[in-house]
């Protein structure tokens, strides 16, 4: 007959015999030999070091929350032992806002017959508290603790709290304790050197696109509104501005460069800023979309929850309650994207083209920023891309308004040249005012001066215009002056500048005519005035004008050709009316 042998494990032999010898130590051991059972069948198999993703690990951790109070290393091996631990069903491991702490274990092997170094890197730079251990059997080999908690531990750009690892051959098990009253997220990635260095050259690439996109739409609209002025302008340099302070926040780039040390900074900026960045985006959109014209209500609304996000936060920080911060600040930048989504329906609503530039864009930022918090608090998974989201959505966003923006600059500009354009015409008869007629013609006289050329004008007056408006009201005087102001157009040259003077009196400058011909028109003009019939509108039967003609030669300036014109002019009222004066200087 054979005999089956069987080998007992060395650890419940050695446990055995000791409890032989030492009685009082029974129960000890006894603890002991069941937790060795228990991990040897409970624990999960080691992932050999060569085969690890450079992906996060958490499809490959095991984890558990302290939801009855702290757990010291032993107790939590403890737990693990008795098959506490939940494996991860996702690669990035999130436990919401406010979670306990978490503990999680990483079982290892290394097959190589040396030793093998490794980065151990969590990306979430707003983590209180990251305490690592490493085993080998039953020694400890590594015992580090970093976080922004602690004084003198800062992120890494772009990879998060970084430790390095030097992992003997075997197996080991890293056992990992994170507290923070943020957002529980862990992207743990363990890699190699050639991993961390293409992981390393994708972070800085990633931010140094989306810093330099960010930074560029800063100065773009910061140069704009120097120039213009235009609110719109600053507003969206102070929006994209605080989303960038934003962005280095959670990203870590903040607490590395701006306020290296500052742990109480670190605490509440993110919460802070994704309030701050909300009001500044809700300020823009008041005053792009002029909702203080054309939505009051919503303009009102607009202000009051500016005020009531600022002041809400405010409490927050001056009572440290940083988890009720954090809740805040996600709630607040949620609403925030709902809210300019919001404004932009209301604007394209009422007819405003640039509403819709601004709804495509909001669309986009609202999008975007609910995937980067969605990812980060929970609903969404957390992977590079919905990290990166609200940045790029910004971004896209930025690209949007700019157009927008644009559009608006145009109309702008147009109306401005509308006003100009309004200032210079003579809103009865559409002919130049006197403002205009001025600016016209002092470059003309300036020619004819230079060159020695004729210049004349001609100065005419309706005749007895009050009676008119006395006997047939207002309406059949002002059709006399826009019948006589369109016959002067279609009686005058291209380069015959016709300005309506002032009520009843208009103003023509002829370039290349001396005294006589402009006589001879304004003969020509007095005539056809007369023949004028206005009985079918019920105006006057007959109308006249009186005109003055004065010619260049003799004159110091187009003040005097113009006084000279007037004079008359008045002459020709005073001999009277309906006749043409001629002013007779040395020259005339």
């Amino acid at each position: 007959m054979t005999m089956l042998r069987i080998r007992l494990p060395t650890f419940p032999l050695a446990a055995f015999a000791a409890l032989r010898r030492a009685p009082r130590q029974a129960a000890a051991l006894l603890l002991a030999i069941v937790l060795w059972l228990g991990a040897s069948g409970a624990a999960p198999a080691a992932s050999e070091l060569g085969r690890l993703p450079p992906t996060p690990l958490g499809l490959h951790m095991a984890s558990l929350v302290e939801a009855a109070g702290p757990l010291t290393l032993d107790e939590a091996r403890a737990r693990l032992a008795a098959g506490e631990f939940t494996t991860g069903t996702t690669e990035v491991l999130r436990f919401g806002i406010g979670s306990a702490p978490v503990w999680l274990h990483l079982p290892l092997r290394n097959t190589e017959s040396v030793p093998a170094e490794r980065r151990l890197s969590i990306e979430s730079s707003w983590l209180d508290r990251i305490d690592i251990h490493v085993l080998h059997g039953d020694r400890e080999i590594v015992r580090r603790s970093v976080g922004d908690a602690i004084p003198g531990s800062l992120p890494e750009p772009g990879l998060g709290y970084v430790t390095d690892l030097v992992l003997p051959p075997g197996d080991s098990d890293l056992i990992v304790r994170i507290a923070t009253p943020d957002t529980l997220v862990v992207p743990l990635r363990l890699l190699d050197r050639a991993q961390g260095e293409s992981f390393q050259r994708q972070q800085d690439f990633t931010y140094a696109a989306l810093y330099g996109f960010l930074l560029a739409l800063i100065g773009y609209n910061a140069m704009l509104w120097f120039g213009l002025r235009e609110r719109s302008f600053l507003d969206y340099t102070l929006y994209v501005g605080s989303f960038l302070l934003l962005n280095l926040c959670y990203s870590g780039n903040g607490y590395i460069w701006l306020w290296p040390g500052n742990t109480l900074v670190q605490k509440y900026c993110i919460p802070v800023m994704m309030v701050i960045s909300g009001c500044f985006g809700l300020r823009f959109a008041d005053g792009f979309l002029g909702l203080r014209e054309h939505a009051p209500a919503a303009h009102r609304f607009v202000n009051r929850l500016i005020a009531a996000g600022l002041a809400i936060q405010a409490v927050c920080v001056l009572l440290l309650r940083q988890q009720d911060a954090v809740h805040f600040g996600f709630v607040f930048i949620l609403a925030f994207s709902l809210v300019m989504v919001g404004l932009g329906l209301i604007t394209v609503r009422n007819g405003r083209i640039a509403g819709r530039y601004y709804l495509a864009a909001a669309l986009t930022a609202m999008v975007a920023i609910a995937v980067t918090a969605l990812a980060a608090w929970f609903g969404l998974p957390h992977s590079q891309l919905t990290f990166h989201a609200a940045g790029w959505g910004i971004a896209a966003e930025g690209i949007l308004l700019a157009l927008a923006l644009a559009y608006r600059m145009r109309e702008h500009q147009r109306a401005r040249l509308q006003a100009e354009q309004l200032a210079r015409i003579d809103p009865l008869t559409g002919l130049f005012n006197r403002r205009a007629f001025l600016e016209n013609a002092l470059p003309v006289w300036s020619t004819a001066l230079r060159g020695g050329r004729p210049l004349a004008v001609i100065a005419l007056d309706i005749d007895h215009f009050k009676a008119i408006n006395d006997s047939h009201g207002h309406d059949a005087g002002d059709r006399v002056i826009t019948t006589i102001a369109r016959l002067l157009k279609d009686s005058s040259r291209s380069g015959d500048i016709v300005a309506r003077w002032g009520g009843e009196e208009f103003i023509v400058l002829l370039p290349e005519t001396d005294g006589e011909r402009a006589a001879a028109l304004a003969e020509r003009l007095r005539k056809d005035i007369a023949r004028l019939d206005f009985r079918a509108g019920q105006g006057p039967n007959a109308i006249t004008a009186s005109f003055g003609v004065a010619a260049r030669d003799g004159h110091e300036s187009l003040d005097d050709l113009i006084c000279a014109a007037d004079h008359r002019l008045y002459a020709a009222k005073a001999g009277g009316r309906n006749r043409v004066e001629l002013f007779s200087g040395a020259a005339g």
